[in-house]
């Protein structure tokens, strides 16, 4: 069997994942970056992206991610996330009237609309669609 390694992945009100891993591949804010059991010690802010985790059975588990902070060290992996989301519990409907929402307001530019906020939210909308999509 491959080595493993203890990972939880932390939303703001659930652990969305906690066990042995064989591998974990995360959305840092500089591209993505893999982890494999006995990973160098390291703290990394996330962005918004696809979280995979492959369990010490082999089975893969995918999540919408959207920012957050990893660290690793003495063979754990420990993920706080801004929220955290399994492929399978997208709603792709209330994802894309998400992109909408978002598309309308970056299509109003002007003095009330925050335009970080809104593509901000337009990457988030995307990402899970994409997400649901593949998965």
């Amino acid at each position: 069997m491959p080595p493993v390694f203890s990972v939880t992945v932390m939303a703001p009100d659930e652990a969305v994942f906690t066990g042995k891993a064989r591998s974990l591949i995360a959305p840092g804010k500089e591209g993505y970056l893999g982890v494999l059991a006995h990973h160098a010690p390291m703290v990394v802010e996330l962005g918004v992206g696809k979280l995979s985790i492959v369990d010490e059975q082999g089975t893969s588990s995918v999540y919408a991610l959207s920012g957050g902070v990893l660290e690793t060290g003495g063979n754990q992996v420990t993920v706080l996330a801004d929220s955290a989301e399994p492929a399978s519990a997208i709603d792709l409907v209330r994802a894309e009237a998400a992109e909408q929402r978002a598309q309308a307001r970056l299509s109003r530019r002007g003095e009330d609309i925050d335009v970080a906020r809104a593509q901000a939210a337009l990457q988030r909308a995307l990402n899970r669609i994409k997400i649901a999509r593949e998965h």
